[in-house]
């Protein structure tokens, strides 16, 4: 329901935009809609600033950087804007200038090149092919130095975006740290309640053992140093995740990457169903056991190196929501967030443990057993939606490619268009589609798919021109029309050369219905 009046909302915008994207004057061209400057930080390290016009949009995930004539460069990417397509799902993009750093693994040279391929849109709906540029620069000397800080948490050396980068669209975890953090303690929470923890009760027993005849208040802060040394340690793996994120995030464009990782959730989902167990081995769970119960249990040092062992006893157990956990925050490439993020996880995960601790152990029979059963199969379900998200760039194509309504007659260069045109009697629409394009795949899905647009059509000898490869044909079919990107409709009349109408950016139905009803009437 909500999906339908945020589609409502959005229809009267669309529109607007179909209209105004008529006059193509008003697009530029991608050399100025989008410009790449290079800029050296020090001997291993370069800044790439794109310069973004208003109106249009980088994708972050077509971004590609490559050193020449050979070389490693590992990105980093600041946070872009989710934006929510109907088509493609969540993707991130960049509306205002941004910069990408680039980290080197080897001291540059003083002369080097660098390969940037990215693509974009105009928010009116028109989409350009790939774009590839070459940078290339004379060493300057070192420029600036990045403090510690800034290595550790990144830095953005573009200018800090608009007040509305971070739109309300931003999603649910890049718009909002604290929401980030918020989830990731109840996810804690969550885990805090499986069998998974049992382990760790007869550690927080000797704790309060440990404490002699002292009070709760010191039972509590016995417990909460324990909870610590949990959660510091899953916050130097978040940390950890962070940092290499950027160098997994380009393994993980590789197809074979991708289904490996889908595979991988599926098999943990199966072990939070219970198909089978996840946990260490039994003996080297004693031997943590064994050397934590030889330190003294009510000393607070002692105490936060047991919450650290325990990390290390419960991690395996609790792996399959862990890895999904550090493969966002590896996506993400923060630090800060990383580690927050993991600590928070930690804190939630600790929570019943302290309770136990203040209360005593016998507040657990209270829980009903079934408790532990329900949230395993709702982690495992979420596990199965985890990889089912993961290998949605494996079928997203290939459903793409089932939607075509429309019986297309392929066109692949200028020559094979002018052979079409002068050999039929009836009026020509000529339609530049791509697989990278967004507003194609929806007006495939949305317009071409309605029955009376499919029988509008059946007067015309509908032909197609796929520019997703962007060759050197589809780049002269592009410049032929004066289009700098798919989606374009144009309208031929029987034996003309030239298109009649045209039309740029996406359309739905009943627009287009108007337009083959005016193309009748002429």
């Amino acid at each position: 329901m909500t999906r339908v009046l945020f589609a409502l909302l959005l229809a009267p915008l669309l529109l607007l935009c179909s209209q105004l994207a008529r006059a193509e004057a008003d697009l530029l061209p991608p050399e100025q809609a989008f410009r790449a400057e290079l800029n050296r930080i020090d001997e291993r390290t370069v800044n790439i600033q794109f310069r973004v016009a208003d109106g249009y949009y980088l994708y972050r995930e077509r971004m590609r950087f490559t050193l020449q004539p050979a070389g490693d460069l590992a990105p980093t990417f600041p946070a872009g804007v989710i934006k929510d397509d109907p088509s493609f799902g969540k993707v991130e993009v960049y509306k205002h200038d941004t910069a990408v750093t680039l980290h080197a693994a080897n001291p540059l040279p003083d002369d080097f090149r660098i390969a940037v391929r990215y693509q974009g849109c105009a928010e009116a709906g028109v989409c350009y092919p790939p774009q590839t540029t070459q940078l290339s620069t004379a060493n300057p000397g070192i420029s600036g130095s990045k403090s510690a800080v800034d290595k550790l948490f990144g830095t953005k050396p573009a200018p800090a975006p608009a007040a509305d980068a971070r739109s309300s669209d931003a999603g649910y975890f890049s718009g909002s740290p604290i929401t980030t953090l918020s989830l990731f303690f109840l996810a804690g929470l969550g885990l805090a309640f499986t069998a998974c923890m049992y382990p760790l009760l007869p550690i927080v027993s000797s704790i309060v053992i440990g404490a002699g005849q002292a009070g709760r208040g010191r039972a509590l802060l016995l417990t909460l140093t324990y909870s610590q040394g949990l959660a510091l340690t899953y916050t130097a793996v978040g940390v950890a995740a962070a940092l290499t994120g950027t160098l997994l995030s380009v393994w993980l464009q590789q197809p074979w990457v991708i289904g490996a990782f889908a595979l991988f959730f599926v098999a943990m989902a199966l072990s939070m169903f219970g198909v089978f167990s996840l946990q260490m081995p039994g003996s080297l769970q004693s031997r943590f056991s064994e050397w934590s119960n030889r330190l003294p249990g009510g000393r607070y040092l002692s105490v936060f190196v047991m919450g650290a062992l325990s990390a290390a006893i419960v991690g395996p157990c609790i792996a399959p929501p862990l890895a999904a956990a550090l493969a966002y925050i590896g996506q993400q490439g923060n630090a800060l967030l990383g580690g927050g993020a993991l600590y928070a996880m930690a804190l939630g995960l600790g929570v019943p443990l302290v309770v136990i601790g203040v209360l005593g152990n016998s507040i657990l029979p209270r829980l009903p057993r079934w408790t532990m059963r329900v949230v395993q199969n709702v982690f495992g379900v979420l596990l199965l939606g985890m990889a089912i998200w993961v290998a949605r760039p494996l079928w997203q194509p290939w459903f793409a490619g089932q939607q075509a309504a429309v019986a297309f007659t392929p066109v692949a260069s200028s020559q094979a268009l002018d052979s079409h045109l002068g050999n039929v009697g009836k009026p020509v629409m000529l339609d530049f589609y791509a697989d990278w394009c967004v507003s194609c795949i929806e007006f495939e899905r949305e317009t071409l798919s309605d029955p009376r647009v499919q029988a509008a059509l059946k007067d015309f000898v509908v032909l197609r021109a796929d520019v997703t490869r962007n060759s050197a044909d589809d780049a002269s079919l592009l410049r032929r029309f004066g289009l700098y990107g798919p989606p374009a409709m144009l309208f031929f009349t029987a034996g003309a050369q030239g298109p009649q109408q045209r039309v740029i950016g996406f359309q739905n139905a009943d627009a287009f219905l108007k337009t083959l009803e005016s193309l009748r009437t002429r």
